[in-house]
């Protein structure tokens, strides 16, 4: 019998504003310094799956398929060429965080998501929304659980 690899990605999200049903706010992983600014839920998506991307967490399938596009032309939203790797542990030494308390002004909520699988071109893993654990088997259901926290919390 076969082991498999286990591998957890945790992101912390920080939600700003909510209007309209445009959540904004960051989202800060252990193995970057600098939190990362979203401004809609697509855009969060993306920024999430980026950065796993960048980390070389394994998506089963493999590469996504692309649109008519070379695949080696798409742009990134993180700039890879300045993270070679993960920061936690030097971020750690020196004491930097990525929220600054000046910058907690329009704080109105925080998540925590922490990514265990990457299967048919869709994350899994589980949320944590005060206290409350609640495991999610696609981004579309992630996705429907911080609309509904969201809808509740603004």
């Amino acid at each position: 019998m076969g082991h498999a690899a286990f591998y957890s990605e945790p992101m912390i999200l920080r939600f700003d504003s909510y209007e309209n049903r445009v959540a904004k706010g960051k989202l800060q992983t252990i193995c970057y310094r600098t939190p990362f600014q979203f401004d809609s839920m697509d855009h969060l998506f993306m920024i999430m799956d980026d950065v796993l991307d960048s980390i070389r967490f394994p998506r089963r399938e493999g590469a996504l398929r692309h649109l008519g596009m070379n695949h080696e032309e798409r742009t990134f939203i993180l700039e890879k060429d300045v993270q070679e790797e993960c920061v936690g542990k030097e971020a750690e030494k020196e004491g930097e965080s990525g929220w600054k308390s000046a910058d907690m002004s329009g704080f109105h909520g925080q998540a925590t998501v922490v990514v265990n699988r990457r299967e048919h071109s869709s994350m899994q893993g589980t949320l944590v929304l005060d206290g409350e654990r609640a495991n999610f088997r696609s981004a579309l259901e992630l996705m429907h659980m911080f609309h509904e926290y969201l809808e509740k919390r603004f």
